[in-house]
């Protein structure tokens, strides 16, 4: 990975202190910094001079040729982009010379570029021909062929050298905006070539920012290759549906299926005007970019299934919906609404999580509801919530990207939010800020961090408590918590004070030291943004974690400076949407407390209907107490849209024996799985490309969805299914549009659509329930229970998948299949493994057989599996936990039993008699050996 930085120069450095150039461009006197890009200067006049070479998200490499200028005093022309602002320059743009020199740059291109363009990939949609065509280049010369053969070795991208203009810009995206600098340029048989260092066939990160800024046809898509001409497909500008970091793509369709997607990064946005400091460059990932097979694949639902007999057979619509609201009918009759659940993804749209919950509690009678969001992400919210009155992020993407320190505990973002890691090296490569990264493992981004610090297993809690402590007792505190709540404070300072750095350390496996410089740079900071993640949301403790790192950041001003914040990451695109919406049984849309009684009446006013009572716990099920409930046969009827609890949740919850009791089960889906197999009716549904609404990313902005094209076959968007189902239950929910939908929401919730969120408002909670809280939250712990086996299993994510969606795209899984179990150096070596070689894993729940690869990244101690793939089922090998608090299961680590099945090579010592035999020059047979020696 590369570590290069464009600038160091901080942003808070006002301009006056800038040393200033005067300069002359065509007649006009402006002024600039001193050092500072001439191009950019120029550019910011409003002349654009011609440049292929040249992105504004990257540093100027000055090879194309193109941008040429005049400057009094300088012999030779001047390549602008390179040359950098002196005092009383005098610079011509427009001139003869200037125009016939960048003629004869585009000619020189030409002359050695093959002139493919009838199967180009590009073509229509190329810098080179633009240029060629905007200055009037009429007169090809004859070619120099470079006779280079096509290096298509890549999994994902092709490598064309013919038509490679040597412009740098896929180099330079990758080392200075990625940071990865997985590309190069490298001479084999006396040409130059771009690839991967060595000339080794490429496998990096796919991010595909390298084919989007290629002026040229040189990098192709291997996915789309061939298949197009930009004219002839529709653009639609949506919302990606993997990750949370609701990153904005662009479809480009055919009738019915997408051939290609792309960004807003590309030639046609090289200059960046209207770009702010913290804006993104508009880059997007390789599931972004490359997963949209899953969308026109054969295996997609197209009609209902009903089973009959064991069997599933179609069903029209009408017969299905009529068919299940009378089921649903007579289990509300007989059972009560109680005795029906819902359960639906964080990948539904808010206007389909809002209209399914509405359906749920004023229609079915039911508060039963949950969302992916209980796999870990409800730990964030419900703590925040608790102590700040606001269940979501208080800090923007832009704000991460300007953030002059960034704390980051239990994320790894470069797997799992790509695009917003991105935010997180421009902070520190292009501001100079510091990165302080916090995880067991050595993590991409540790790697690339300012202040890496690689704790021991399973300590996190103590090194968070560690920070506060630090805060506190080096008398870094900020103002407006000692000062403003005083009892607060002393509090703190005592639940503290029996918390010993000793303990602390050893727990840690760093320095006090280190963990006092980390807390006192977060404590300094002027934008400071603490950051969370999987390893945090999604281990046991992770209420009381999520509530000490709330701490931190009061103490150390994080919501009283302007430019600071904290960021929860959470998984799935509209996680925190599903949660806003009313998706889980806490919350009414807006994240009104369902147990609120004023909450409940206002909204079953506003739905014309009466809403379930909140019950003795002030809400209804979650998800493992519907399981629970279920195997008590208090549930009859379970309707699931987009999940799948049977590939999500490992045995121990026995979760099949739970729905074989339930009486009606519906899934809602675009693809049949277990759960469906299992299921009295599967619908098909929509995919994100065939449907209207909104996603909420993880720092609470609502990005718009839009439907590239019809779906396919009898598939219907979720809420349709909602609207048209709700007709055969004596409350029609009748809505024409996703658009009527989103009206009906911003009445429930103003502002929501503007991204507007409520202030911080922390007062409450530290006036009341922080003084009885503290002690307890930094008691001393007793640590984990000690186990018989060596390691510890962790299910995490990788950058090629998002949730298990992605495992149905052809290209995603062309690009990563990977199914080894992944084991550190320090072990493999123990254990006499090698990449490839076998091992029995094991735990109280069974026995397996799985090959290892060896990752230089795990400690001893740590091995890790994809979460992704439900083959082979690792998952099944842990223990589920649920969180007393929150309810929130965990459910992706836990210990197991690791033992090689390597066959042992014995070195075999030859007995006397074979010695003499083999120094004889005559070879007789022995009787001895004939017989077999003993000493063998």
């Amino acid at each position: 990975m590369s570590t290069v930085k464009k600038s160091t120069t901080s942003i808070d450095t006002p301009d006056s202190e800038k040393k200033m150039a005067t300069l002359t461009v065509d007649g006009t006197v402006i002024q600039v910094e001193e050092g500072s890009s001439v191009y950019t200067a120029i550019k910011d006049m409003g002349i654009v001079l011609p440049a292929m070479c040249y992105h504004y998200s990257f540093s100027p490499f000055g090879s194309c040729g193109l941008c040429l200028v005049e400057v009094e005093g300088k012999k030779n022309n001047v390549r602008s982009c390179t040359a950098r602002a002196e005092d009383g320059m005098v610079i011509h743009t427009d001139t003869e010379k200037m125009e016939e020199a960048r003629k004869k740059a585009v000619e020189k291109h030409l002359v050695t570029h093959p002139l493919d363009c009838p199967v180009c990939d590009k073509d229509g949609q190329c810098e080179l021909q633009d240029m060629a065509y905007d200055l009037e280049v009429y007169d090809i010369k004859k070619g120099k062929r470079k006779v280079i053969p096509e290096d298509t070795r890549s999994i994902g991208l092709d490598f064309n050298m013919e038509r490679c203009i040597l412009c740098g810009q896929c180099i330079n995206v990758c080392k200075e905006v990625q940071l990865v600098d997985a590309l190069c340029f490298y001479k084999k048989d006396k040409k130059t070539h771009v690839g991967a260092h060595g000339g080794e066939a490429l496998f990096c990160e796919f991010c595909g920012d390298c084919l989007a800024v290629c002026p040229v046809g040189a990098i192709v898509s291997k996915f789309s290759k061939y298949t197009f001409k930009p004219w002839q497909l529709k653009k639609t500008e949506t919302t990606c549906s993997f990750c949370s970091d609701g990153c904005q793509i662009i479809l480009e369709t055919n009738e019915r299926s997408i051939v290609v997607v792309t960004s807003e990064l590309s030639y046609t946005n090289k200059l960046g005007y209207e770009v702010g400091p913290g804006d993104s460059h508009g880059g997007i990932c390789v599931r972004g970019r490359f997963g949209f097979e899953y969308v026109q694949s054969d295996k997609r639902l197209t009609k209902p299934l009903t089973k009959v007999e064991g069997e599933h057979i179609e069903i029209p619509w009408f017969q299905a919906l009529a068919q299940i609201g009378k089921r649903l009918k007579q289990i509300k009759e007989q059972h009560g609404g109680r005795a029906i659940a819902g359960l639906i993804s964080g990948r539904c749209t808010n206007e389909a999580v809002y209209l399914f919950q509405r359906l749920m509690r004023s229609v079915l009678g039911s508060n039963n509801i949950d969302s992916a969001a209980r796999y870990g992400h409800m730990n964030s919210v419900l703590a925040m919530q608790h102590a700040l009155g606001i269940g979501s992020a208080t800090s923007s993407y832009e704000q991460v990207a300007l953030s002059d320190v960034i704390l980051m505990v239990g994320s790894n973002l470069t797997e799992t939010n790509p695009i917003l890691a991105l935010r997180v090296k421009k902070a520190m490569a292009e501001f100079g800020g510091k990165l302080i990264v916090t995880e067991t493992w050595k993590t991409k981004l540790m790697a690339l961090a300012t202040h890496p610090l690689q704790i021991k297993l399973n300590s996190e809690s103590m090194f968070i408590q560690g920070l506060v402590k630090a805060v506190v007792e080096e008398g870094l505190c900020h103002s407006a918590f000692s000062q403003k709540h005083p009892e607060a404070f002393k509090a703190l300072q005592g639940a503290l004070a029996s918390l010993s750095k000793e303990a602390i350390v050893d727990a840690c496996g760093l320095s006090w030291e280190q963990i006092v410089e980390a807390a006192s740079l977060l404590a300094q900071s002027k934008r400071g943004t603490l950051i969370w993640g999987e390893s945090i949301v999604s281990e046991v403790g992770a209420y009381d974690n999520v509530l000490r790192l709330i701490d931190l950041a009061l103490v150390s001003g994080l919501f009283e400076k302007e430019g600071a914040g904290i960021l929860p990451v959470c998984e799935e695109n509209n996680e925190q949407g599903a949660v806003d919406m009313g998706g889980v049984s806490e919350f009414l849309p807006g994240q009104h407390a369902y147990a609120s009684d004023d909450a409940r009446q206002r909204f079953a006013s506003d739905w014309h209907s009466s809403l379930p009572d909140a019950g003795e716990k002030g809400n209804g099920l979650s998800l493992p107490e519907m399981i629970e409930a279920a195997h008590r046969g208090e549930i009859k009827a379970l309707y699931v849209v987009g999940e799948n609890p049977l590939e999500s949740l490992p045995t121990s919850m026995r979760v099949r024996e739970a729905l074989e009791k339930i009486d009606l089960i519906v899934v809602q889906d675009p693809f049949m799985n277990a759960l469906g197999e299992m299921a009295d009716f599967v619908l098909p549904v929509a995919t994100f490309a065939e449907k209207e609404g909104s996603f909420t990313n993880m720092a609470g902005q609502t990005q718009g969805v839009s439907e590239a094209f019809d779906p396919r076959g009898e598939v219907r968007p979720d809420w349709k299914v909602f609207s048209d189902l709700s007709k055969h239950l004596a409350h029609p929910l009748l809505y024409r549009s996703s658009e009527e939908i989103k009206n009906e929401i911003s009445q429930c919730v103003p502002g929501y659509y503007r991204s507007e969120r409520p202030p911080v408002q922390a007062d409450s909670y530290l006036q009341n329930d922080f003084v009885s809280e503290v002690t307890e939250r930094y008691a001393q712990e007793k640590g984990r229970p000690q186990t018989e086996t060596a390691f510890q299993l962790s299910l995490e994510q990788v950058l090629y998948h998002s949730g298990k969606l992605s495992t149905r795209d052809e290209n995603l899984m062309g690009i990563y299949n990977n199914r080894n179990l992944q084991i550190g150096e320090a072990d493999a070596s123990a254990m006499g493994l090698e990449t490839g070689d076998g091992v029995k894993l094991s735990s109280a729940q069974g026995t397996m057989e799985i090959s290892v690869e060896v990752n230089a990244a795990l400690p001893a101690g740590l091995v890790q599996f994809p979460v992704h793939f439900a083959e082979p089922p690792l998952k099944d090998f842990l223990v589920a936990q649920i969180d007393p608090k929150t309810h929130v299961i965990y459910r992706n680590t836990g210990p197991v039993a690791i033992e090689s099945t390597k066959p042992i090579m014995l070195d075999v010592v030859p007995s006397k008699t074979e010695t003499t035999t083999a120094a004889s020059d005559t070879i007789e047979e022995s009787p001895t050996e004939e017989a077999g020696s003993s000493d063998g």
